[in-house]
């Protein structure tokens, strides 16, 4: 078995992505307006992952890391996970943001540290997982880049 292939996502995915990340529980709000700066992993024609980026100035949103249930396990997360990261500071992000309900170890073993939801200001508090795609419930994390 090959390794999927990480690409830019197309436009002609969305569809493809939003079932994904409604099988992980994760929200699609936002996704079609950013999909320049989402990523998938592709095993063969089919969708094996999905990661998005959300820009705002210096600042980048983390969103909708998702991996197919039979695929889990097999790193295709962290490849996507690097492949975002490259972008992110090609692209002059300084700070990566996300907001989780259950990944809250897995970004913390990638150096993400908890902070307040309301420490984040400015246009990144605009997003839709910001105004409530994300239940307040959500823990909030960051890393400088």
């Amino acid at each position: 078995m090959t390794a999927p292939r990480i690409q830019k996502a197309r436009p002609g995915d969305t569809g493809e992505i939003e079932e994904l990340l409604k099988a992980s529980g994760l929200p699609v709000e936002g996704v079609g307006a950013h999909m320049e700066h989402f990523f998938v992993a592709r095993d063969g024609g089919s969708l094996a992952g999905v990661i998005g980026l959300e820009l705002y100035g210096t600042d980048g949103l983390l969103r909708s890391l998702a991996v197919r249930g039979s695929d889990r396990t097999k790193g295709i997360g962290s490849s996507l996970y690097l492949r975002l990261v490259e972008e992110a500071r090609a692209l002059g992000v300084r700070r990566l943001v996300l907001l989780t309900t259950t990944a809250e170890a897995y970004f913390g073993s990638r150096g993400f540290r908890k902070v307040g939801r309301d420490s984040i200001k400015g246009a990144l508090r605009e997003s839709a997982e910001f105004r409530g795609a994300c239940p307040d419930s959500a823990v909030c994390m960051e890393i400088i880049l």
